[in-house]
């Protein structure tokens, strides 16, 4: 009898959340547009710059990709990918 193995990517760290809900620094993507964010701690910070705003009638739902906002485009590309997600970037 032949074994059969499937791989499997992980992808459990990846989370899909609303824009406005975000409370953590990482990498984003967008999942309408396919845009990555980058959310640095700085970024997270009340009152401080940079602030990051998006006005929208619907909520912008962003897939976290990293907990390292400065992971490498490369590997952004693959997680997206993983996840099935529109890229743009």
């Amino acid at each position: 009898m032949q074994e059969t193995t499937t791989q499997v990517r992980d992808t459990q760290h990846t989370q899909r959340v609303a824009f406005s809900e975000l409370h953590r620094p990482g990498t984003y993507v967008c999942n309408e547009t396919g845009t990555l964010f980058r959310i640095p701690q700085d970024a997270l910070v009340s009152g401080r710059s940079p602030l990051i705003e998006i006005v929208s009638t619907q909520p912008t739902m962003m897939t976290k990709l990293s907990d390292d906002p400065w992971l490498p485009i490369s590997k952004a590309r693959e997680l997206a990918a993983d996840c099935d997600l529109y890229i743009s970037f």
